[in-house]
């Protein structure tokens, strides 16, 4: 892909100016949060450091008056308490947690950092979508910075494409799921789980996580997976729910 000098500003094109200017604008908080990190006067500890970084992250958005759309580290403690439990209890070799929605990268370090240490010996391969290219290149930033380059895989563009994409070539294997956490567009919860199911990427024991189902809400998800029957899949899998409720400093999510 090329790009030209001498396009008008404000062109149609790839890049619309005003989108990159409002993208800008927009994401200020989250531009802070990258600058703040890399500016910090423990950035030679935080190197290397998944859990380092996550603490970082934390402190600035205790401090900030937006805050950060982040899981938290009361959720983070959930999941990776979920991967102590399944710890040992798999004999493959692999193991693979896909993310919808990688934001700042919050979730995606600190849960792939505790994937890779509750599976010594284990390939393990943490997969974040995120449409924004902005958050996107956050997250990238954040993932290299914690040295997690070998576990963490961050595509940018509609969740949707990506794991069509990455089942069509073979990266993203039948059965192959081990962990998902939606996170991203409450209207897309439902048909992008539906496309894992429709591409037999789930399989029995598959742990599927979904933030903010009861606030903001995503009511129509969990009617969905309440009824039990994974409606597309070809398997005949079928969902066991449970709603764990979280109370924040920020308020209930």
């Amino acid at each position: 892909m090329a790009f030209s000098d001498h396009a008008p500003v404000g062109t149609a094109g790839f890049f619309d100016i005003s989108d990159i200017q409002t993208s800008w604008q927009t994401a200020s908080n989250e531009l802070a949060l990258l600058k703040y990190v890399h500016e910090h006067p423990s950035i030679a500890t935080i190197r290397g450091n998944p859990a380092a970084l996550a603490a970082v992250i934390e402190e600035f958005e205790v401090n900030t008056t937006r805050g950060l759309m982040t899981i938290g580290p009361k959720k983070r403690d959930h999941i990776i308490n979920l991967f102590a439990a399944a710890a040992g209890t798999s004999n493959d070799s692999s193991i693979v947690f896909l993310e919808f929605g990688a934001y700042v990268g919050y979730s995606a370090v600190a849960l792939g950092a505790a994937l890779r240490d509750h599976n010594p010996g284990r390939k393990v391969s943490y997969f974040s979508f995120e449409k924004s290219p902005l958050m996107a290149a956050i997250t990238s930033s954040f993932v290299e910075l914690a040295g997690l380059k070998d576990v963490i895989h961050v595509n940018v563009g509609p969740a949707s494409e990506s794991v069509t994409r990455l089942a069509a070539d073979g990266t993203l294997a039948k059965g192959s799921i081990d962990f998902m956490l939606i996170d991203h567009w409450s209207n897309l919860y439902i048909s992008d789980l539906q496309i894992c199911e429709a591409l037999g990427l789930l399989k029995p024991g598959t742990v599927v996580l979904a933030d903010n189902i009861l606030f903001p809400g995503a009511p129509d998800y969990l009617a969905y997976v309440q009824r039990g029957t994974a409606e597309k899949s070809t398997q005949g899998l079928r969902y066991e729910t449970q709603t764990p409720d979280f109370v924040m400093s920020r308020g209930q999510v």
